[in-house]
């Protein structure tokens, strides 16, 4: 038997269209904004020790340099990561799930059901405080999480988990026919 890997023409692949993609809760900015706070609290601290155990660092000399990076770190942090919260959004279709993230640097994931071994809904003590819950789905052929969707509501996250495992488990049950 001969191998044949026949080319395709691109021009006739089938047209995906514009992605009717959903967008995350806006209220996971909160979420992100208070976990950051909470980082950057938590770094300064670090920091304030640090220079209070070692009276040699209060130099200008070292002072500004690390003042400099910490406010530099900030507000890269705020930017790319408000950027990448606008670009957050994800489809539920008919044989898979879609996911796109990133505001630098873009991904568009797409896991298909036949795919998934199982997935977990997660929720932390701030998201509950704002009502929402995340979805992480797993592929038999990674130990960690494919996709994670954050910020859904708390009765959306439930409600899709449970399409989800319906979606899944007549595929695992046919695997073992």
């Amino acid at each position: 038997m001969a191998f044949t890997n026949i080319s395709i023409d691109p021009a006739s692949l089938p047209q995906s269209g514009e992605l009717a993609l959903k967008p995350i809760h806006p209220s996971y900015l909160k979420v992100l904004r208070i976990v950051w706070f909470m980082l950057f609290t938590l770094l300064l601290l670090v920091l304030c020790v640090l220079f209070y155990f070692n009276q040699d660092w209060l130099q200008l000399i070292v002072l500004l340099p690390v003042i400099s990076a910490y406010l530099l770190l900030l507000v890269f942090t705020v930017v790319v990561g408000t950027g990448s919260f606008r670009r957050k959004a994800y489809a539920i279709r008919e044989k898979d799930i879609m996911y796109q993230t990133g505001w630098i640097f873009r991904k568009l994931h797409i896991v298909p059901y036949s795919r998934l071994q199982h997935c977990v809904l997660k929720t932390g003590p701030i998201e509950r405080r704002f009502g929402l819950a995340s979805i992480g789905l797993f592929t038999a052929a990674s130990e960690v999480r494919d996709i994670r969707l954050h910020g859904l509501p708390q009765a959306e996250a439930e409600q899709l988990r449970e399409w989800i495992l319906q979606q899944i488990q007549p595929m695992q049950a046919s695997e073992y026919i």
